[in-house]
Parts: C-alpha cells; sequence; structure tokens
C-alpha cells in the first residue's frame, strides 16, 4: 500500500501508477519560462489546477470521452483546454478546432464551421483527416440566446451530435455521419447574459468545475510574468522589485 504524503485533501494528491506512489500534485507543476514576445492572452503560468485539470483532460480525450469544464470567469477555463490541444496537436496527432458562442451564434453557422473542418471519408461519412482526431473546443457554449420554446439551436445540434454522431445535410437531406471527433466544452455559471442548457446536453460530459484562483496563486501568476519580463529587459536593481510591485 503506498504512503499517503501529509495532505490538507486527497485533491491535492495523484497516483504515480509508474513508482506505485501517491505525490502531491504541486510537485509536478513545471516551471514557467517567459517568452518574450509572446501575447498576452496566450500566456498560461502553470499551477496546481492547470496541471490537474489537464491531466484529467488528457485522459478523458485518450479513450474519446467528452469534457465540460465549468467555472467563473478567468478560472483558466479556456487556457487549459487551448493549452493542452497545442500541446498534443503533434504529439498525439490532435487536430484542434476551437469556436466561440454568443448570443447571435445559429446552429447553421455551428453546422457549417464543423462541415468545414471535415474531410469526406465516404459518400455519408466525414471527419478528422486520416490518421489523426479532431478536438472541437466549443468555448461559452451556454450564451446562444434561447428560441420561442426555450431551446438554444446551437446546443442541440451538438446534443444531436452527442447523441447519433453526426446530422443532417441542409441541401440534399441525407445523413451525415460523423468520426474521430471529440467534443470539449467551456461554459461559467448562468447570469449575465449565460443561459442554463439542457440535461438531455450536459448528460454526455465529464463536468469538472475549475476553481477560481486563490490569492497566493494570483500573486504567484503575476510575479512570474511581471518577473520574466523585468529579468530579460531591466537591470537588476529594477528585477528585484517584483515582489512589492506585485504586493502592491
Amino acid at each position: 500500500i503506498p504512503s499517503i504524503p501529509p495532505t490538507s485533501t486527497l485533491y491535492e494528491m495523484f497516483v504515480d501508477v509508474k513508482h506505485q506512489t501517491m505525490d502531491q500534485w504541486d510537485s509536478v507543476v513545471p516551471a514557467f519560462e517567459y517568452v518574450p514576445g509572446s501575447s498576452y492572452l496566450s500566456i498560461l503560468v502553470p499551477t496546481v489546477d492547470t496541471v490537474r485539470y489537464s491531466f484529467l483532460l488528457d485522459a478523458c480525450l485518450d479513450i474519446g470521452k467528452s469534457v465540460l469544464f465549468t467555472g467563473e470567469s478567468g478560472a483558466g477555463k479556456t487556457a487549459v483546454v487551448q493549452a493542452l490541444m497545442s500541446k498534443n496537436a503533434d504529439v498525439k496527432s490532435i487536430v484542434p478546432v476551437s469556436v466561440v458562442f454568443s448570443a447571435q451564434t445559429s446552429s447553421l453557422q455551428t453546422q457549417t464551421m464543423i462541415e468545414g473542418k471535415l474531410e469526406k471519408r465516404r459518400k455519408t461519412i466525414f471527419g478528422a483527416p486520416p490518421g489523426k482526431k479532431m478536438v472541437l473546443f466549443v468555448d461559452d457554449v451556454n450564451m446562444p440566446a434561447r428560441e420561442v420554446y426555450g431551446a438554444q439551436p446551437p446546443v442541440e445540434l451538438l446534443r444531436q451530435f452527442q447523441d447519433f454522431s453526426g446530422f443532417y445535410d441542409r441541401d440534399k437531406w441525407f445523413w451525415k455521419e460523423i468520426v474521430d471527433v471529440n467534443l470539449v466544452c467551456a461554459c461559467g455559471p448562468p447570469g449575465g447574459g449565460r443561459n442554463p442548457v439542457t440535461p438531455r446536453f450536459i448528460r454526455h460530459f465529464n463536468v469538472l468545475c475549475i476553481p477560481p484562483g486563490s490569492g497566493d496563486v494570483l500573486r504567484g501568476i503575476f510575479a512570474s510574468i511581471l518577473g520574466g519580463f523585468l529579468e530579460k529587459d531591466f537591470v537588476k536593481d529594477v528585477a528585484v522589485l517584483t515582489p512589492r510591485i506585485v504586493k502592491s
């Protein structure tokens, strides 16, 4: 039986299958390396939460299970998904496709976007390029406006894809079967333009809630970014001010 390291909860630990031990997540958080010229929105500072949820997402995608990330704005849902898809693009032959829903998104727009990324395998079968798998990431999936009967047409289209692995061609009315495509979604809690999503859609997902970062986590993120920037372009006397600037 592996020994359990001292920690506050079991959620802070993971099972290291290779060494048959239980370790803490913070022991495998990689060091952050600042890359000059990077877009601010593309920067992801590794934390316990990003490592933990990236591992869970990767495990689900390996076995073809859909994942839904939820949590408050700014928790890092989008960053975790996009960073993992970018990392796996070459390593695991993943074709990443991202789309962001808004209140004006229609089911026709959604279907046209998905079909534009697929390749024709046979007469009625479409999917990712041969030898690859596509990960379709839908951000703000609960944003589309409800129609008169309460449904959200873009969400219902995705639900049909989840239920039956395809949808109908809108011109010739034949059934299009879709293969080698995995769905990952992210959404915030209802309110502020976001709507509750039908349980018939949610039931297809492994739902993971990313908590907002604690004060210590946020300070660590800001210190990593600012410190990397100051160390690259400023003299040492300025770089050492990072902790005081972040604290202020």
